[in-house]
């Protein structure tokens, strides 16, 4: 079935505010995120919580979507993330039913083609800017949730290897380093020894 984004999920930014280094709850800059639109690298980045965040709290199943910026990524909030607010960086969606799984609309977003079309609707100065209009008249295809499970089960178990890749390339990296260090030094003790 094909639908307007906007018939889907309702839109807002995310909060801005000054962050901090200690605090209640968690506020998401593009930075904690990898070059894949992974949350990887989350330093410490907080605000203090109050009565009028609250709509701004990620709940199970919200995405958020760069909508301003030079990186263009969707990511599928999970609660084990704890209580996090995104900065006004991030289009907060919350799905209005449940046809969507919040990881399979960003795994959707973060499509090639979908990719392309956000960046059409969002082009026309140095850094990129989606309207919310625009993103709301986004035509996309929503699969039965069976298919939506399927896919990010597919989609998961691909992240894992990519993961599992990355830090075996890490650990080769290490050892080559480490083996190099020690031929040079070996090396270069046996050249002294040499020496009369």
């Amino acid at each position: 079935m094909q639908q307007f984004l906007g018939e889907t999920v309702d839109t807002q930014f995310g909060y801005y505010s000054k962050y901090q280094r200690e605090g209640e709850v968690k506020y998401l800059l593009a930075s904690h995120f990898d070059e894949n639109g992974q949350l990887t690298k989350f330093e410490k980045s907080f605000i203090s919580y109050s009565d009028k965040l609250q709509r701004f709290l990620l709940k199970e199943n919200d995405v958020i979507l760069t909508g301003k910026g030079l990186r263009l990524f969707a990511w599928a909030y999970q609660k084990d993330f704890g209580r996090v607010i995104p900065s006004s960086l991030f289009y907060l969606l919350r799905p209005k039913t449940d046809v969507f799984l919040g990881q399979f609309l960003a795994y959707y977003l973060n499509t090639a083609r979908m990719q392309h079309e956000l960046k059409q609707i969002g082009a026309g100065g140095t850094m990129l800017s989606i309207p919310k209009k625009e993103l709301m008249q986004l035509k996309i295809n929503i699969p039965s949730l069976k298919e939506q499970h399927r896919i990010v089960k597919i989609a998961n178990l691909v992240d894992q290897d990519i993961a599992l890749a990355m830090q075996l390339l890490e650990k080769k990296k290490a050892l080559k380093k480490g083996l190099i260090n020690h031929l040079v030094f070996i090396q270069s003790k046996f050249d002294k020894q040499k020496k009369p």
